[in-house]
């Protein structure tokens, strides 16, 4: 069992063993959008996809490559212990003037030289004890490498989604600044005209300048996500950049499994757990300082003195030395208790490298479930709200809404396609976090140094204890929105009040009313279109298209705009050609389909 579950655990860690990446690309993000207009400081020239852009950074960044010096340095220091068991060999040599009393003789000339060999034969299993400390902190430093470039790897993944969220959140930002103008053009034509209203053209210039806020505010945030990007990367991003792969395959079925993969990979816990043996090694090497030492001493010599009676001696001798401390002042015992204690310190660091292991693990897993759920709502929304946009513009076009309906229309879809914009980049870092926590995310982008050498090249057999060193998988569990709606009713007015419900008015808002009331003789307008439909996927929404285009005489568009793809039929001269197309179309079941203008 424990050969199964180390050899489990080494595949984990392996650099060069890779499962194929099912890389899809995010479906709401445009072509258009990877090849946007941008200020020139804000990008370098080219293209790029994710991972080549971590496989650059976990080679250049300073944080990888002083882990891995630290990795490097500790190899050394493990051979240097080594080195006590291999016998010890001087050279001495001397020249001089020497003088004995009562010779009569007075000072004369002397040199010698010697070579000694020392081999350690018992030295209180020191040796030993400090090889296996240093073999651990080896490891220690190895699996702090991988975190760092785990680490490095979520880092650079968030600064390259986060670059492309902002880039979005730009481009959402230009097409709410576009719709103010054209609404701003419209009621400017009409106030010239006296058709229109000043109260209008003041009410639209306040909404356009604060469109235009709302745009330099998206362009701030995404020349800091870029000076991030320019900073862990070590390079401005590119200008054309590829959505992020999906991961949502690489996903575990369900958080028990995702905290157990963790307890298996996460790089922190392992070290964590070797940290504990390196104490105990070093409490073995505080042992010894109560036991003998033997060595064996081999030495051979020669020593001139001129004038001298002995004259020029020649010395041999090999002899076993032993050797033991009786009183060293208490040091020797102060070393033994602070080698204990930093045993006890490193066992519960232990259990706070895995409590957070399973809390990072359990929070990410959660996220990825929850804004799974969550998009589909935000989508609903979203749509929803681009519908009724839409008949607002044609009520007010025809007098039965107010500037102010049509406004707040266009910014709460703006704010609805952020939401859902910004869930769909939430939701791929949250799949990413949860890799990251298992230990996983370079596995998975197939990323890796070629300097990292694996687990079996270190010689690394006891992982299978790692597992039951875990602090159990036990946590909150998961959640779906049915769980907090479960016998919540319209009808039902008996759930606990806030606090602030005593001194609040409950306001009921009125349905909103999308259907156009049919007029007596509707004005004649230019370029309309009938929108059938507003969807997230361009596949989808040319299928849509080409089914419009073989059902009807007219001929069908998919027009981008606001992160989605808008199916619309048309252009119609007149008002009344294009009140017929919709009731044809709501013949076909499009019960939805509403009149805009091109």
């Amino acid at each position: 069992m424990k050969s199964n579950v180390t050899l489990k655990l080494k595949k984990l860690f392996s650099q060069h063993a890779f499962r194929p990446l099912t890389v899809t690309t995010l479906a709401f993000v445009p072509l258009s959008a990877l090849a946007q207009s941008l200020p020139a400081s804000l990008y370098a020239p080219g293209a790029t996809d994710l991972p080549s852009t971590i496989q650059q950074t976990i080679v250049t960044n300073p944080e990888v490559n002083a882990a891995w010096a630290n990795f490097s340095a500790t190899g050394s220091d493990a051979r240097g212990a080594r080195g006590n068991y291999l016998p010890s060999i001087d050279v001495r040599a001397g020249v001089g003037r020497q003088d004995q009393q009562n010779d009569g003789r007075g000072s004369y000339n002397s040199d010698f030289a010697e070579l000694t060999l020392t081999q350690m034969v018992f030295d209180g299993f020191a040796t030993r004890s400090e090889v296996e400390r240093l073999d651990r902190a080896r490891l220690i430093a190895y699996f702090q490498l991988l975190g760092a470039s785990e680490e490095i790897t979520l880092e650079a993944f968030r600064a390259y989604v986060d670059v492309l969220r902002h880039r979005e959140l730009v481009r959402l930002a230009q097409d709410n600044y576009r719709e103010h103008q054209r609404v701003f053009s419209q009621i400017e034509e009409r106030t010239i005209s006296g058709a229109g209203r000043g109260v209008d053209l003041e009410q639209i210039s306040g909404r356009l300048a604060l469109a235009e806020s709302n745009l330099m505010t998206e362009a701030s945030n995404l020349h800091d996500v870029t000076a991030r990007f320019q900073r862990i990367v070590g390079t401005l991003p590119a200008q054309n950049m590829l959505p992020a792969p999906s991961l949502a395959n690489e996903l575990p079925e369900d958080v028990s499994q995702a905290v157990e993969m963790a307890f298996q990979g996460n790089p922190e816990f392992h070290a964590a757990i070797e940290n504990i043996a390196v104490q105990r090694a070093e409490l073995e090497g505080a042992r010894a300082a109560y036991m003998p030492r033997l060595d064996i001493q081999g030495r051979t010599g020669t020593n001139n003195q001129d004038d001298a009676i002995a004259g020029r001696r020649d010395e041999h001798s090999i002899q076993l030395v032993a050797s033991m401390n009786l009183y060293r002042g208490g040091s020797d015992q102060a070393a033994f208790n602070a080698a204990s204690t930093r045993i006890e310190q490193a066992e519960n660091q232990r259990e706070t490298a895995c409590t957070n292991v399973r809390q990072t693990t359990q929070i990410a897993y959660n996220d990825t479930q929850r804004l799974n759920e969550q998009l589909s709502y935000l989508n609903e929304h979203r749509q929803s709200i681009d519908r009724v946009r839409g008949a607002y513009q044609q009520q007010f076009d025809i007098g039965q809404r107010t500037l102010l309906d049509v406004l707040d229309s266009e910014n709460e879809f703006f704010e609805a396609s952020r939401a859902y914009s910004n869930a769909q980049f939430d939701l791929t870092l949250a799949q990413a976090r949860t890799l990251a926590a298992m230990g996983q995310l370079m596995h998975t982008l197939q990323v890796t140094r070629d300097d990292i050498p694996s687990l079996s090249e270190l010689g690394y057999e006891d992982m299978a204890d790692s597992i039951r060193m875990a602090c159990g998988v036990e946590g909150p569990r998961g959640f779906t929105l049915d769980d907090f709606t479960r016998g919540i009713s319209a009808q039902q007015n008996d759930m606990p009040q806030s606090a602030y419900s005593e001194s609040e008015n409950v306001v009921m808002a009125a349905p909103v009313e999308a259907a156009v009331t049919q007029m007596s003789a509707p004005k004649p307008a230019q370029g309309l279109y009938v929108q059938v439909a507003s969807l997230s996927a361009i596949e989808r929404a040319e299928a849509l298209s080409n089914q419009l285009s073989n059902q009807l005489t007219d001929g069908a568009r998919v027009l981008a705009a606001a992160g989605n793809f808008r199916v619309q039929v048309g252009p119609f001269e007149s008002f009344d050609d294009a009140k017929s197309l919709q009731s044809e179309l709501q013949g076909f079941g499009y019960a939805d389909a509403f009149i805009t203008r091109g």
